[in-house]
């Protein structure tokens, strides 16, 4: 009877383990997110990364329209986006 206990405890173990692996790669956990930045403030001015070549690219100058850069955040679905715009000061 012992020996079958042990037998089944060390068949168990592996098992259980698997689930656990399982579980954690199918459902999301709250620190699970993307970041995306489709611009940013760089100097008072509107800056985007060109997806063609990746190089920076400028958006739009804020100063000589006498507004301010701002940067803005939105959260949907464990993904966060940047974006930015020229907005009155």
């Amino acid at each position: 009877m012992k020996a079958f206990i042990v037998a089944m405890m060390l068949v168990a173990g592996p098992a259980m383990a698997q689930i656990n692996v399982q579980d954690e790669t199918i459902s999301s956990r709250p620190d699970d997110f993307e970041v995306e930045f489709l611009s940013w403030c760089e100097d008072n001015k509107v800056m985007g990364q060109n997806y063609s070549t990746g190089a920076v690219e400028l958006r739009a100058d804020c100063s000589p329209q006498g507004l301010t850069c701002k940067t803005y955040n939105i959260f949907r679905m464990n993904r966060s986006i940047f974006t930015a715009a020229c907005v009155e000061k």
